[in-house]
């Protein structure tokens, strides 16, 4: 099998996460990177012998040895950095999340006519334990009625682009309330958002979101909250799904302990917990979903054979999953957008 040459824009903390499962994957390679500077470039692939560096995302978006590109940039150059690679042919997997849904129509649209696949890189989704779990909702579970999700990652470095509401507008809400909204879309299967409350909490020297809360009400009585930041002093990745006749929860659903990015303990077994009835703790069932490769790997296989079965069906399902969890996140900021609007000094906008 033929692999695929995978060109890396951006040489961010994400980017070395990921080039390291394309560079070991046994359906595609890494031909180049791209950074502002051909110094940052040169460093980076220094590790990955074979792979090109290359100064600016132009020449290697224009490079024939590259098949697909990985957008691994700041939210704010996402659209046009992956709308000139789609427009020269290439293949896209792409950081999320976007800068808005309007901006991912935008990019759907070109890539449904150039035939070509587009992907966010939500990498817990490709875990098999996602899909064993949706598949199982029901029978477990009964209908999923609500969902709770916390997701949390102390930090405080101020100046990691997380906190530079102009590169990353969402700041937290963005980077760790994506999982929540993703997860929503892919346990709970809502059409539409009926009502919201959010609460933010902004860093108060650089204005950045640190931490959200919030409610969300779908069609058909689901409910879903979340709870994301910076600001627990732990790392929480908490889930629950609560149904008519039992609920499942996973204590890492966004990396899993086994072999998530940052996590190497072949000990901890992947899965989830199953509830029901009054079951006390030594009465719950944890249901394992094992993986001979990590989330980040599967989830370059998976776009690899998405590139090359071309089943149009299957492209759609992944870019309706990423267009709703768009959706969902936008309401969420435009919610703290309304909010700090209506508290004079708040909004961080008024202060350019």
């Amino acid at each position: 099998m033929t692999k695929m040459n995978i060109g890396i824009i951006g040489t961010g903390f994400i980017a070395k996460i990921l080039a390291p499962q394309i560079q070991s994957s046994n359906k595609a390679r890494l031909a180049a990177v791209s950074s502002r500077t051909l110094a940052k470039a040169e460093k980076f692939v220094a590790n990955y012998p074979g792979a090109v560096a290359v100064e600016g995302a132009d020449q290697l978006i224009a490079r024939d040895d590259v098949d697909a590109v990985y957008v691994a940039t700041p939210t704010a150059a996402k659209e046009d950095v992956a709308s000139r690679a789609l427009a020269a042919g290439k293949q896209v997997l792409i950081e999320k999340p976007l800068h808005s849904a309007e901006s991912f129509k935008r990019l759907s649209a070109l890539a449904r006519e150039k035939g070509l696949v587009l992907m966010d890189a939500t990498h817990f989704v490709h875990h098999p334990r996602t899909a064993a779990m949706r598949e199982r909702l029901a029978d477990l579970i009964g209908a999923p009625r609500s969902l709770h999700t916390m997701f949390y990652f102390p930090f405080s470095d101020r100046e990691n682009i997380r906190f530079d509401p102009t590169n990353e507008p969402m700041g937290a809400v963005g980077d760790m309330g994506w999982y929540s909204m993703r997860a929503v879309v892919e346990y709970l299967a809502p059409n539409t958002l009926e009502d919201i409350k959010v609460f933010a909490e902004r860093d108060p020297q650089s204005g950045a979101v640190i931490r959200s809360t919030g409610v969300l009400k779908f069609d058909a009585g689901k409910t879903a909250t979340f709870d994301v930041g910076y600001t627990a002093g732990a790392a929480v990745m908490d889930l629950t799904v609560a149904g008519t006749s039992g609920i499942l929860t996973q204590d890492d659903f966004v990396l899993d302990w086994h072999s998530g990015f940052g996590f190497d303990n072949p000990d901890i077994q992947t899965g989830f917990v199953h509830r029901s009835g009054m079951a006390t703790r030594n009465e719950f069932a944890f249901i394992e979903t094992p993986s001979e490769r990590s989330q980040h790997a599967l989830m370059i296989d998976n776009f690899a054979d998405l590139i090359r079965n071309g089943d149009a069906a299957e492209r759609e399902i992944w870019l309706s999953a990423t267009e709703k969890t768009q959706v969902f996140l936008d309401a969420i900021w435009q919610e703290i957008q309304t909010q700090a609007r209506a508290v004079p000094g708040t909004d961080p906008s008024s202060k350019k």
